[in-house]
């Protein structure tokens, strides 16, 4: 018997687009912030920030709001039912607690962390994000035998 427990496309496409921005603004950030790109990079500036940084954050504060909001859209149907069904219930509760991490390390990095700690901090939070998307695409697999 197949079940399907599929997301809306709306929803798939809300949840990637949130995701995408995510990604790619943290890791702009982060390239930017601890890297050395010429022109635009901390270290080509004598340590003050680079004028990109407030603006990738924002992306990524806009961002992580959508996903937000996402992930209590989908926790209302989606996860719901997946839990009833068993079906993939290891790598969505991942998932999740995936998600808390993400929201803990970043918001330690803005309010509990002192400055000493706040490039570990980014580094853990930048690596958790990026094995974030790597459990999202494993989640996301097609079954053999379902379509």
């Amino acid at each position: 018997m197949k079940h399907r427990n599929r997301l809306s496309r709306a929803q798939r496409r809300w949840l990637y687009a949130a995701t995408g921005g995510l990604l790619l603004s943290g890791l702009l950030w982060l390239s930017v912030h601890q890297l050395a790109w010429p022109a635009i990079s901390r270290a080509s500036m004598e340590g003050l920030p680079s004028p990109w940084e407030p603006w990738l954050m924002k992306v990524h504060g806009a961002a992580m709001m959508v996903m937000l909001f996402m992930t209590g859209r989908i926790s209302a149907t989606h996860v719901m039912k997946g839990w009833r069904l068993h079906w993939r219930v290891r790598d969505g509760v991942a998932l999740l607690a995936g998600l808390a991490l993400l929201a803990l390390s970043g918001y330690s990095l803005y309010y509990l962390i002192p400055d000493t700690w706040r490039d570990v901090n980014g580094w853990v939070h930048a690596g958790i994000g990026t094995a974030w998307v790597a459990l999202l695409l494993f989640h996301r697999r097609k079954t053999p035998g379902r379509h």
